[in-house]
């Protein structure tokens, strides 16, 4: 289930250069001696091509008779902000000259309210259209055993509550909050179809970047679901393994193979790998797996294998390559299944139980 945290906007109507704060008052039973944040500008954390180019700066602010402080720079048009309270996160986005103010209402349950400026009235506004929602998905997660169904038809609450608030609100300063709540086609045609003045928020350069992307994925997952159809031949590569020699898809034809697209700084490829491992003893070696390390270094690679001793054949693919766009991979883990004449059965995205169903089946085992 996505629900994602909260994002704010703020549209500039004229040249804001004054200095102002955001403002945090705490209970006194929070027991809170300093709070973390961190910013960006926005334009620049919107346009790095790296991490390293992003310009966060990471810094901490004490809590001085429960209150707390954090100035707002006057060197760009506006900035995003990561504030921890109570180890929970608050996302927010603020000009210059703006004054957010953060009422901590309860550390445990964490709630708060926001004010000073029409994206933090406008953030309290969604907040309480979304309270019902959110409230429901804890208790279903804190149950330990969620219906799934259940979760799903929260997820869509969740998603057509953002959609009527921008619908019934389209020049609203929170129309951006809501619209960072949307993905895929959702966030495609909502971003679409608000009025010319977004074009000059302060959050427009983040939401064009998601905008571009979300037109990327949904062309990757096309592709993945025109592979699927048991007819289209897997994309060939020729890779280096862990000694350095080339390895190509060509030389395991004739059997069932396994393209697993992973990290060692990817959690939920990690957490698959005890199934995978049972998958290949239970099928080999009628089955290969060809593990594709991505997005590291060969050294992180090398560590990885070793590490989580992954019995099957490793590959390192380089920065460059056409392979992630050849096989529409837009997340990690991605694991598609070759059958032994070469063709593309399956595709899955994530750590998803019901990729060995799938697998079961085919092998016939």
């Amino acid at each position: 289930m996505k629900l994602k945290a909260l994002f704010a906007f703020a549209a500039i109507c004229g040249s804001l250069t004054a200095a102002a704060d955001i403002n945090l008052t705490l209970p006194g039973d929070c027991n809170v001696k300093s709070i973390a944040y961190y910013y960006a500008p926005i334009k620049q954390y919107a346009a790095a091509k790296s991490r390293a180019e992003r310009g966060i700066v990471a810094d901490s602010v004490a809590v001085v008779n429960s209150k707390a402080v954090i100035a707002i720079p006057t060197g760009a048009d506006g900035y995003l902000y990561g504030i921890n309270l109570s180890d929970n996160n608050l996302d927010l986005f603020v000009a210059p000259g703006e004054t957010v103010n953060i009422d901590v209402t309860s550390c445990n349950p964490f709630d708060y309210s926001l004010s000073g400026s029409a994206i933090a009235e406008g953030m309290n506004e969604l907040r309480l259209l979304e309270a019902p929602i959110m409230k429901k998905a804890q208790e279903m997660n804190a149950s330990g055993n969620p219906d799934p169904e259940q979760m799903q038809s929260l997820s869509e609450q969740y998603v057509n509550v953002q959609k009527e608030f921008i619908t019934a609100n389209p020049e609203s300063a929170a129309v951006g909050v809501a619209l960072m709540n949307l993905d895929g086609e959702d966030f495609i045609t909502t971003f679409e179809s608000l009025p010319a003045s977004f074009n000059s928020s302060i959050l427009y350069p983040i939401a064009e970047l998601q905008y571009e992307r979300e037109k990327k994925n949904l062309e990757m997952e096309k592709k993945q679901q025109a592979m699927q159809a048991g007819d289209v031949d897997a994309p060939g590569f020729t890779l280096k393994d862990l000694e350095g020699k080339d390895l190509s898809l060509s030389d395991f034809r004739g059997k069932w193979v396994i393209l697993d697209f992973w990290g060692s700084w990817c959690p939920w490829c990690i957490k698959g790998f005890p199934e995978l491992k049972e998958a290949y003893q239970k099928y080999s070696p009628e089955l290969e797996i060809i593990g594709i390390d991505c997005r590291e270094s060969e050294e992180e690679w090398k560590a990885g294998v070793e590490k989580y001793q992954l019995p099957w054949v490793n590959v390192y693919n380089p920065e460059g390559t056409s392979l992630l766009s050849d096989y529409g991979v837009q997340g990690f883990p991605t694991k598609a299944i070759i059958n032994p004449e070469g063709k593309i059965v399956n595709i899955t995205v994530g750590h998803n139980p019901e990729f060995f169903t799938v697998l079961t089946g085919l092998m016939g085992k």
